[in-house]
């Protein structure tokens, strides 16, 4: 193994990819170990902290095991290989029906083909079908969900999120719009207004709008006081926020805010709709407290996906209703039932507290980890001054600002011109006139980790030559 400091990859990425195509490729077996930190350090003639953060990244992507007194242990990587290869050959149809997407996309949503643990996923679901919890298939299913996976949810949301809650305040739903869609359900457009930020995610806006609520838009990015401005004015009864990673702009919202429209809820007799679509994905800081955490009064309804992290084409979120909310949904909806497929969930429940979960999660935030610093790093390489990233080390997107002023139509149509898809904001803002002018959305949830670096540069050679 070889480390060179000349390069733009840092030390500890080019040993940690080293390492992972020997395990790979069956040069450094099943239960072997590696070499001692200190060892290896010395042999490369590098810090022991490089050794330590590459040995740290296989541990989370489940390559190898920290044993105390053992060292490293290399472990059966089989399924992650199995996995990787058998969602490959799923996505074939669907890369061929996008046949004519840019070679390098930027796409925000999506996830890498092979994402998905299907061989794992498969073996689950065998395995309930042959066992007697398959006599579910006889039956409809609970209206609020299975009751295991509705547990399994609680159990995390309340260990690793500080969220008090039990499973009877859980809603299993197909989807962000149909949660908001069913929500509103409970309340009265011909009274009841919807705040929302602005810009804001413009599927929730959709769903507002076409159930004729009135939407009050809050204004985002100029200052925590316009904000709480707009939500004392705007005469609502729900709000839909999100803190942890505000979509589009990335913002996080400061826990001197989360307070003040905790504050206002109370006041107001209102309800706040915390979407935490992606907490699961934070690069530098550790993430605050959700508003769900920190409430005392019943006011918080929480909303977790499963699409950022496991699969969107799964259509599996849900929904953490406050005591009288909870009470109102079962009479609302008493003649219905769930939406998600009880097979999914049953999968999904025992996914989840069999230790696959873990290890898928801990895979996919390590490869995410090092797509966003890919990607940040070659942009600051490439394009230096010329450009403004809007992050926060948050989520799977980020937005680049030209300083020029070019008008974002025209930073789209010239990356296009290089096989390089980058997005559009406008739509995001109630206003589309509002929007900030130079500005894209630059995801990396779908693009693959090799292609970031070429797609970046073709894309600095499309706007600056």
């Amino acid at each position: 193994m070889h480390l060179d400091d000349r390069l733009d990859t840092p030390l500890y990425q080019q040993l940690f990819d080293q390492l992972r195509h020997r395990i790979e490729e069956g040069g450094q077996p099943e239960g072997s170990r590696l070499p001692p930190i200190r060892s290896m350090a010395a042999d490369l003639g590098c810090a022991r902290n490089t050794v330590e953060n590459a040995y740290a990244l296989l541990a989370q992507e489940g390559y190898v095991k920290s044993r105390p007194g053992s060292g490293y242990i290399v472990q059966n990587v089989a399924f992650v290989q199995a996995d990787a290869d058998r969602g490959a050959l799923l996505a074939e149809p669907l890369i061929g029906a996008k046949a004519s997407r840019a070679r390098y996309d930027f796409t925000y949503g999506d996830l890498e083909p092979g994402t998905f643990p299907a061989m794992t996923w498969r073996a689950i679901t065998d395995d309930i079908l042959l066992s007697v919890e398959s006599t579910g298939c006889d039956a409809y299913n609970d209206p609020f969900g299975e009751e295991s996976l509705r547990a399994a949810i609680a159990w995390r949301l309340s260990t690793q999120r500080g969220i008090d809650c039990t499973p009877a305040q859980i809603v299993v739903q197909g989807g962000t719009q149909t949660s908001v869609q069913n929500l509103l359900a409970l309340f009265d457009p011909v009274r009841d207004a919807v705040a929302m930020e602005d810009p804001g995610y413009d599927g929730v806006r959709t769903v507002i709008e076409r159930s004729r609520f009135p939407l009050a838009p809050c204004r985002v990015g100029l200052g925590t006081a316009a904000f709480l401005d707009d939500l004392e004015t705007s005469g609502a009864r729900l709000a839909y926020l999100t803190p942890s990673s505000q979509f589009p702009t990335c913002h996080v919202m400061p826990t001197d805010t989360r307070e003040a429209v905790l504050k206002w809820a109370e006041r107001h007799d209102a309800y706040l709709l915390e979407d935490d679509y992606c907490r699961d994905f934070r690069y530098r800081e550790r993430s605050l407290p959700p508003l769900a955490s920190m409430d005392r009064r019943g006011r918080v309804i929480y909303m977790g996906t499963f699409s950022k992290s496991l699969s969107p084409a799964l259509r599996i979120n849900y929904l953490v209703l406050p005591e009288p909310l909870r009470d109102r949904w079962r009479e609302a909806f008493a003649s219905s039932y769930s939406s998600v497929p009880w097979l999914n969930q049953q999968v999904l429940a025992r996914f989840m507290t069999d230790g696959s979960w873990d290890r898928h999660l801990r895979r996919v935030q390590a490869k995410n980890r090092r797509k966003y610093e890919t990607l940040t790093r070659v942009l600051r390489a490439t394009m230096g001054n010329d450009v403004e990233m809007l992050e926060n080390g948050t989520g799977l997107h980020l937005l680049v600002r030209v300083r020029d002023g070019r008008p974002q139509d025209e930073l789209v149509r010239q990356a296009a011109e290089a096989d390089v898809a980058v997005y559009p904001t406008k739509k995001y803002w109630t206003d589309p006139a509002r929007h900030v002018s130079s500005t894209v959305l630059v995801g990396f949830s779908s693009i693959a980790e090799d292609d970031i670096e070429p797609g970046i540069r073709a894309l600095a050679a499309a706007w600056f030559g």
